[in-house]
Parts: structure tokens; C-alpha cells; sequence
């Protein structure tokens, strides 16, 4: 099995992508490449995050009498200055500030305790 390097990986990954591969003539004229990492690291707009996580959040169903404790800060869901106890898809309920700092901090739409996508 030959031994490649990383671009080369990701050139040939892209050739697959398009329909052409490595040798000849039928591999594309890569103007701008990108390594894998960092392709993965990209970062986006932070104020479009915010208000697509904020808007995600809003729309969360809001608990009133809230038991127990979220599992983000280990706070009572009872008595907090942390804003309204906000229900996800799956059904956990966590603080509205704690929520909102996860989804925005972090790298997916998922539930803290189970990883179900918000």
C-alpha cells in the first residue's frame, strides 16, 4: 500500500469528489488548497451564530416548576438566576443561560447528556 501525505490525500479526495483523479492530464489545476485540519477549523461568523442559537433557544419549550438540577452548571432548576428552564427536543431540561452557552460554545446541535440533535 504506497504511503501518501496529507495534501496529497486531500487532493486525491477531492478528485473523487469531482469525478477526476490523480495522474495525467484529467487532474484539475488546484489554484487554492486546503489541508484537511484546517479545513475542519474554519471558523464562521460568531454574530450569525449567536443569533441562530438565540433564535434555537427562543423557540424551546419553557418549563414552570422545574425539578431537579441542569446537568450543564449542576445548579437547582428551581430557584436560579440562570433565566427559565428551557426543554430540548429530547426532552432534557436545562437552563436557558447554560443551554445557550453550550450550543453556541460548541461544535454541534446536540444535547448535552445524550448527544440527541437539537
Amino acid at each position: 500500500m504506497a504511503q501518501y501525505s496529507s495534501n496529497k490525500l486531500w487532493r486525491r479526495f477531492l478528485g473523487a469528489q469531482t469525478g477526476r483523479w490523480e495522474g495525467g492530464n484529467s487532474v484539475p489545476d488546484y489554484s487554492q488548497e486546503y489541508d484537511l485540519a484546517d479545513a475542519m477549523t474554519m471558523t464562521e461568523n460568531p454574530e450569525a451564530r449567536r443569533e441562530a442559537v438565540s433564535r434555537l433557544v427562543s423557540e424551546m419549550a419553557t418549563v414552570e416548576n422545574a425539578s431537579g438540577s441542569c446537568s450543564i452548571c449542576i445548579e437547582s432548576l428551581k430557584q436560579s438566576d440562570k433565566g427559565d428552564a428551557k426543554q430540548v427536543s429530547c426532552g432534557h431540561v436545562y437552563h436557558q443561560t447554560c443551554i445557550t452557552n453550550w450550543l453556541f460554545n460548541g461544535r454541534s446541535n446536540s444535547c448535552p447528556l445524550c448527544r440527541h440533535e437539537i
